[in-house]
């Protein structure tokens, strides 16, 4: 299911970008395929400005960065316009979105790119080492096939690996973070896993992805709609991987998204279920399962059990369970 995205205008600037074939890693004859980061922001201008620091950094410097800026009131703007002068800035008027948002960043870079080019899907609450578009460049080079997605540490214990992919049995909706927990260093730098799923913690998908299956879905998930469109494109034979060279610290600090509380009260009821940032918005589950089923069958059974097992998460976090009494608002 393709979605429509909604237009917006752009005062991006342009940037001359150099051309290549996808034969050139062999014959060294034409340019080397790049890369367009595509990074939507809303009034964090601190982060926002730590990333692009963090970009402009990079060993690997073929790459293009598009910033969608939907509607931001605190000054990103007008910092990225100064500071950074080369960056391609689009503004939305605060109604995109996270999935809007990327998608506009998507249009404009693919209206740039070549054929053999890849776009990585990225959030602002990130940082990252010199070496990680470099490392997610060999790795694409090597698996040209594939979505490649990073390990997630957090900032403030980048030892410790967060999520590592996800795994999900489609028939039992059952979701496994991998090796949560353990320590980066045990992993060599060359190991990937195969996943079920990615995320918008970083994300390269080929060029020719979005020509095959279209954008990300911004009819029906307003936020968090960055899993669907990497599982529709494993529906269609390619790789999902997370390669462990290819890490992110992300400032858990900056969420404040509702499915990460460990209790919840009644109140929190509706902000949980139909709250426009909640991963559990029923919304979003329906169309989840919707978008990514390979059967009707299939689709019936992730879907009920799915939305089992999040009331269940709900259920086990509820303070009434915890305390007798429903907690403070």
């Amino acid at each position: 299911m393709q979605a429509q995205g909604q237009a917006i205008s752009s005062d991006a600037r342009t940037t001359t970008v150099q051309r290549m074939s996808p034969c050139s890693l062999k014959t060294s004859s034409f340019r080397q395929p790049g890369i367009f980061i595509v990074v939507p922001v809303h009034n964090r201008k601190n982060l926002t400005e730590r990333f692009i620091d963090c970009l402009n950094k990079q060993t690997f410097r073929n790459f293009t960065l598009v910033v969608v800026d939907d509607g931001s009131i605190d000054g990103t703007s007008d910092l990225i316009e100064d500071k950074f002068p080369t960056v391609h800035l689009i503004r939305g008027d605060g109604n995109l979105w996270w999935t809007g948002g990327i998608n506009a960043g998507i249009r404009h870079a693919l209206a740039l790119a070549d054929a053999d080019d890849a776009v990585l899907v990225i959030n602002d609450d990130l940082e990252v080492d010199t070496d990680y578009l470099v490392s997610l460049y060999r790795l694409w080079q090597a698996t040209p096939d594939s979505l490649i997605g990073s390990v997630v540490v957090d900032f403030n214990s980048p030892e410790r690996i967060v999520d590592g992919g996800r795994r999900v049995n489609w028939w039992t909706a059952k979701f496994r973070i991998l090796n949560r927990g353990k320590k980066l260093t045990d992993f060599h730098r060359r190991h990937c896993e195969d996943v079920s799923l990615l995320t918008g913690w970083g994300t390269l998908i080929p060029v020719k992805v979005f020509h095959e299956i279209g954008l990300f879905d911004d009819k029906h998930f307003q936020q968090c709609g960055d899993t669907e469109l990497p599982v529709r494109a494993k529906n269609i034979g390619y790789r999902l991987m997370v390669g462990y060279a290819c890490v992110v610290k992300v400032h858990m600090d900056a969420s404040d998204d509702v499915n990460l509380s460990e209790h919840y009260s009644l109140r929190d009821l509706r902000r949980y279920f139909f709250d426009v940032k909640s991963n559990s918005r029923l919304r979003y589950r329906f169309f989840f399962a919707y978008n990514t089923a390979r059967n009707p069958v299939m689709f019936v059974s992730f879907l009920l059990l799915d939305l089992l097992r999040i009331l269940i998460h709900f259920l086990r976090r509820l303070s009434v369970f915890h305390n007798g009494k429903e907690a403070e608002g």
